[in-house]
């Protein structure tokens, strides 16, 4: 949710720059006298607009969506159902989450032994306990 909020704040500056970007290409158009540039501004302002309002349809769907307790239950149980999934996107933020999630403790590395086995995070042990098998990670 800070995340989110994080987000949410970026975009709105992001949206204050363009505004302020279109505001400034507009006084630059009316004291330009060449057509060649204010052809060039008048391209600019459309990209800045395009992207303004892209990016206020996406803070308002996201502050549009319900955030209840089943929603963030069903994103949970999807990513305990597939882990892998989301680690092959290849994406560093999500491969980063998925670690935190995955395991409860940082890793740690011996001199001589090599790498060690890391806390597996609870959700992790309950399955495995359920299921029975014992799998170990790291010599």
């Amino acid at each position: 949710m800070a995340q989110a909020k994080d987000t949410a704040r970026l975009t709105k500056r992001q949206i204050a720059d363009a505004e302020s970007q279109i505001e400034a290409l507009l006084s630059r158009i009316m004291q330009a006298s060449n057509d060649a540039v204010i052809g060039a501004y008048e391209n600019k302002i459309t990209e800045l607009e395009k992207s303004k309002v892209l990016m206020t349809e996406n803070l308002a769907e996201k502050a549009s969506k319900p955030k209840r307790y089943e929603d963030y239950l069903e994103l949970s149980l999807r990513f305990l159902s597939s882990p892998w999934k989301i680690w092959e996107s290849g994406d560093a933020s999500l491969r980063r989450i998925v670690l935190r999630l995955g395991f409860s403790g940082g890793f740690s590395y011996h001199r001589i032994d090599g790498p060690r086995t890391p806390q597996i995070a609870l959700p992790f042990k309950a399955l495995g306990m359920l299921s029975g098998v014992q799998n170990l990670m790291v010599l």
